[in-house]
């Protein structure tokens, strides 16, 4: 009698079958193999099955890889969040080995050129001032004071990015070298020849005020002449990349390509005065 019924109501047999089977999956957070289970019937109740009347004769034909096909789509599932976590902790283990790198850097460079050097990093950055000001988290609490020089380190060498232009307790700003308002003194590398580097809110800065008989040429090297106490003497600004009269017909220019990228800072050195003063960093 009772595979009469069933054989009858094969149906409805087959519904209460599969929402027992759900009930349990979803009481046991299963996700994986409900997401199986949910492939299979989907599967069967699909147009092509249901309206073209192969419903019963396709249920008949599965016998046991029903169930396989359950299996198979929850391992798949479960494979997949294991990708997507071994993709992110690849991607993490890569951000930090390349803050680790870095941070090797700058404190080789400390170490060798400024050991006094307060380390910082860039913490804020407004897109509308791109070329002009950073924010650090280092501050008067930590030895940063009004117009200090900071420096950011490359492979062997620092490289010059701005000066201090406002200090608070914990965190400070730096006037970029490519602000319009920024002006260091500045020397062409073995040509001794003294000019000014000015901001032009551009990726590169401008070297003006170079004497007319200036024998700098491009692929010279541009370093911080150190007048004004601002700036110690010897920091690599950049390379020329172009030379020109300046529309005063007295004085020569030139387009300076910066050796610090800007554009990724993300660690940098602020100097102490007395570095200022009795530090002179190699070019």
């Amino acid at each position: 009698m009772t595979i009469e019924f069933i054989q009858r109501n094969r149906s409805g047999v087959l519904a209460f079958v599969f929402s027992l089977i759900s009930i349990l999956f979803l009481t046991l957070r299963v996700d994986a193999y409900i997401i199986g289970i949910k492939t299979a019937v989907w599967f069967l109740v699909s147009p092509e099955v249901v309206y073209s009347g192969l419903f019963f004769n396709k249920l008949d034909a599965l016998e046991g890889r029903i169930f396989k096909l359950v299996r198979a789509e929850g391992a798949n599932y479960i494979l997949t969040k294991e990708n997507e976590l071994l993709a992110k902790a690849k991607i993490e283990r890569d951000a930090l080995e390349a803050e680790n790198n870095r941070l090797r850097v700058l404190l080789n460079l400390k170490k060798v050129f400024f050991p006094a050097a307060i380390s910082a990093q860039v913490i804020g950055r407004d897109v509308r001032e791109w070329f002009h000001v950073v924010s650090l988290n280092k501050g008067k609490a930590d030895g940063v004071v009004f117009s200090a020089a900071v420096v950011t380190g490359m492979t062997d060498h620092p490289a010059l990015i701005g000066r201090i232009i406002e200090v608070g307790e914990r965190t400070s700003k730096v006037l970029l070298v490519t602000d319009e308002m920024s002006a260091v003194s500045a020397e062409v590398a073995g040509k001794g020849d003294l000019g000014l580097i000015e901001g032009q809110a551009r990726p590169w800065v401008s070297l003006n005020y170079l004497p007319p008989a200036s024998q700098a040429s491009v692929g010279d090297q541009v370093i911080t002449a150190g007048l004004g106490g601002v700036f110690p003497p010897g920091v690599p600004i950049g390379q020329v990349v172009s030379l020109s009269d300046m529309s005063d017909g007295y004085f020569k220019g030139a387009k300076i390509r910066l050796d610090a990228s800007l554009g990724s800072l993300r660690d940098v050195l602020v100097l102490r005065r007395e570095e200022i003063s009795d530090s002179e960093a190699k070019p």
